[in-house]
């Protein structure tokens, strides 16, 4: 008894401070890692919920914007970054699922080094055609690859982007091929779409929207399993002739795994307040992106299982980053 009563009172100490440091958290700001440059849609998430978060846990809430290597730096940075709900990082389903996938040492393990806090949006991505092209929908693009076998090019962000792999999946489903053309970025994928150097593209509507209302591009269809709100008007490509064709882009809000679980709980919380009030969601659906799951572990489930799926994808495809 008296050996218990003495490891008891050695483990106070200790508990108690555990204890207090889980009450007392944050008593310092917070960082939200975007694995990106600054200005696409997981720098305005992450901005958007950095504000609201920081006025609701009395601490400021820093946007640290660490791109490089299809996101993997700033994941990688995350990864490193003690468990203690201090470091954030806004990701999608391409640093997530399809980065680690195609890189041999990307610096991180999702699913080992992650727990989802949140997944704020989904959206669908546009396939696109210059103006001046004869295509008028998707089966007029497929019926021209296929006459052309490798003819077509298409852009994208880089190897292993969600706008890459959108068409490996559709190649793989409809036996099409086309040759891809990597940029350092989306902007500049577009800018030669418009100009009819690339015959199509698949790409996020914030990237695409104003040169579709212009005139300058002529869009298709969108990938996710029902129309796009803000394009109701278009089909989806499993409607437009793909049947079972799905591609989402969705994004999410991690931190370390090991977090202490009041504090992951705290965080959960708080973002799904932020995520539920009409000013967040008006302003997502202003940049074509929809509310992902409201339960936060029902999302972290997602993010798992779409973790498996496009991994799988990848490595059939033998993608692999340059």
């Amino acid at each position: 008894m008296r050996s218990v009563c003495r490891r008891t009172a050695l483990l106070l100490p200790a508990l108690f401070a555990a204890g207090t440091a889980r009450a007392d958290w944050p008593d310092r700001p917070v960082r939200i890692i975007v694995p990106f440059a600054p200005g696409g849609s997981s720098d305005l998430i992450a901005r958007l919920i950095g504000t609201e978060l920081g006025t609701r846990l009395g601490q400021p809430v820093v946007v640290e914007n660490r791109g490089g290597a299809n996101g993997a730096i700033g994941m990688a940075a995350t990864a490193q970054a003690p468990a203690d709900g201090y470091t954030l990082v806004e990701g999608h389903i391409g640093t997530h699922a399809i980065t680690p996938a195609i890189m041999r040492n990307p610096g991180y393990d999702t699913l080992r080094d992650f727990t989802t806090i949140a997944v704020p949006a989904t959206s669908s991505s546009v396939l696109v055609v210059p103006q001046a092209s004869p295509v008028r929908d998707l089966r007029g693009l497929l019926e021209l690859a296929r006459a052309r076998p490798g003819g077509l090019s298409y852009g994208s962000p880089g190897v292993g982007s969600p706008s890459h792999v959108t068409v490996v999946l559709l190649s793989k489903m409809t036996g099409i091929s086309a040759q891809h053309v990597p940029y350092r970025g989306g902007g500049p994928a577009v800018t030669d779409l418009v100009s009819g150097t690339l015959d199509f593209m698949f790409a996020g509507p914030s990237e695409v929207m104003g040169q579709i209302g212009s005139g300058r591009l002529r869009a298709l269809a969108t990938t996710g399993e029902h129309r796009s709100p803000g394009s109701p008007e278009l089909p989806t490509v499993a409607e437009a002739g793909v049947p079972g064709f799905r591609f989402t882009v969705w994004h999410a809000l991690s931190v370390r795994a090991g977090t202490p679980p009041a504090i992951l709980d705290r965080l959960r919380q708080e973002v799904a307040a932020i995520l539920a009030t009409e000013a967040i969601q008006a302003r997502l659906r202003d940049v074509g992106l929809e509310r992902g799951p409201t339960d936060a572990r029902a999302g972290d489930a997602m993010v798992r299982a779409e973790i498996t799926r496009w991994g799988t994808l990848v490595h059939e495809a033998g993608i692999q980053a340059d």
